[in-house]
């Protein structure tokens, strides 16, 4: 078994671990090279495009959602 394919099989066995790991050393190199605020900047302007896309994806309403918050139910 060379390398690759042991790194594949621990890939598909630990799917979480594996995407913490890359997260983390992306994470890492985001922080060492733009500095904390500016990666800071970028993770919070990556979950707007998140819930934007999944707004977008699930069909849903944003002004349903926040009328939602503010509605009282009696």
């Amino acid at each position: 078994m060379d390398f690759f394919e042991y790194i594949s099989k621990w890939i598909n066995e630990n799917p979480g671990k594996a995407l913490g790991a890359f997260s983390g050393f992306i994470l890492g190199i985001f922080i060492l090279t733009f500095g904390p605020l500016k990666t800071l900047l970028i993770i919070i302007f990556t979950m707007i495009g998140y819930i934007i896309g999944k707004i977008g994806d699930e069909d849903l309403s944003i002004f349903e959602r926040i009328k939602g918050i503010f509605k009282k139910d009696r």
